[in-house]
């Protein structure tokens, strides 16, 4: 109750100082009072819970009241024993209440300071924009400093401003290597206002200001150059674990891209088996056909060169479809695969890849109608060839 209401605490105190003195009276002039001891108490209360204020006006309350009954003493017997351990009593209580209270004052005056420290790391801790990020701030500050707060911050070539008047956004940049003004503003009250350069590493990286209706001592303003350091440091902690997480993130979204690359390669591989199996069954197929026919069985010359004929077409093919592998080898490596390219009749190429595909039994019958005016296309004979095999092959039966 005593911190809460500061009026209403010293007028308790006073009370407890009035209530000690009236108890010390009845002491005759001759001899000490014993009470006198009992006016630490209220000094004490009064540094405890109001600070070098409370410490400073209870023992001044204190002293007032012993000095009347000390000069009646000294009068009566002189200044003896008696009147000067009483006097060496006030003295103690008006030393005791100011320095203690000072001290009480101060270190609630520092644990301000690291909550408001604590506060500023808290609050740049989110992973929110910068700009929202610093008016949050800017509201802590204001709330804990009672004070007008703006902060400028450099984001690569733009300012980030958190603030409510633009003049002050405008001072904190002209003035970002530091500036104190007594009297910011007309009125009947001084303006102080205070700008700070946040910097890194001997670089500035944005400005603190601080302006406040009334007083702003030296302490509380190198106070506030120690919180513009805590701020440069937790605002580049900020940027160096958002940098990290986007990093991080970067790096997971390369892993997976290459996770996915893996497992397309991968499928592609299996489809890639699939497909040379069919593609060297046929050829091998019509190979090892007609070589058992040639061995097993009596065939005219003619049947014969037909058949040896179909065989080279089908060792053609085989070598053609390596090609096609080699080919895809060179594009995988980024090379363009090497074309020969001539005059091709399109009526000799369709009959030529119908007899690759013809085979020994004659299971695929096709019939080419090719008109011979057509224009003969320019190609690559090989790879033409290859083409409408694989067209063919394909084509359901």
């Amino acid at each position: 109750m005593i911190r809460g209401r500061p009026a209403v605490g010293l007028l308790v105190l006073g009370a407890c100082v009035v209530a000690i003195a009236l108890l010390a009276a009845d002491t005759g002039p001759r001899s000490a009072s014993p009470w006198r001891h009992a006016y630490a108490l209220p000094v004490l209360a009064g540094a405890l819970a109001l600070g070098v204020v409370g410490g400073s006006v209870t023992a001044l309350a204190a002293l007032m009241t012993q000095a009347p009954m000390l000069f009646v003493r000294v009068e009566a017997v002189g200044l003896g024993a008696v009147a000067l351990d009483e006097l060496a009593s006030a003295a103690m209580l008006l030393v005791l209440g100011p320095l203690l209270g000072s001290c009480v004052t101060e270190a609630r005056r520092q644990r301000e300071r690291y909550a408001t420290v604590l506060a500023v790391h808290e609050t740049l801790a989110d992973e929110r924009p910068l700009a929202h990020i610093l008016d949050a701030l800017r509201r802590r500050l204001n709330d804990r400093l009672a004070a007008e707060v703006t902060l400028a911050v450099r984001d690569g070539e733009r300012w980030i401003v958190a603030g409510s008047d633009a003049h002050l956004f405008d001072r904190a940049v002209e003035h970002a290597a530091g500036e104190f003004l007594p009297d910011a503003a007309d009125g009947p009250r001084p303006h102080r206002r205070l700008s700070v350069p946040l910097c890194v590493r001997g670089e500035t990286m944005g400005v603190l200001t601080v302006e406040r209706v009334g007083e702003l001592p030296a302490g509380e303003r190198r106070a506030l150059a120690a919180l513009a350091l805590h701020i440069s440091a937790a605002l580049e902690n900020a940027r160096l674990v958002a940098r990290q997480r986007r990093f991080a993130d970067e790096l997971a979204d390369k892993v997976r891209a290459a996770t996915d690359r893996l497992e397309a390669l991968d499928r592609a591989k299996s489809v890639f088996v699939a497909m040379a199996s069919h593609e060297l069954r046929t050829p091998l197929t019509a190979l090892v056909g007609y070589s058992e026919l040639l061995a097993t069985r009596e065939f005219s010359p003619g049947e014969v060169r037909r058949q040896a004929e179909i065989m080279r077409r089908q060792t053609r093919r085989l070598a053609g479809i390596i090609d096609d592998f080699l080919d895809l080898s060179r594009l995988e490596r980024g090379e363009a695969p090497p074309l020969r390219l001539a005059e091709v009749p399109v009526g000799p190429a369709l009959a030529g890849a119908v007899e690759l595909l013809g085979g020994p039994q004659g299971a695929r019958r096709i019939v080419v109608d090719c008109a011979p005016e057509l224009t003969p296309v320019r190609a690559d004979p090989h790879a033409l060839e290859r083409i409408l095999v694989n067209l063919l092959s394909n084509t359901p039966w």
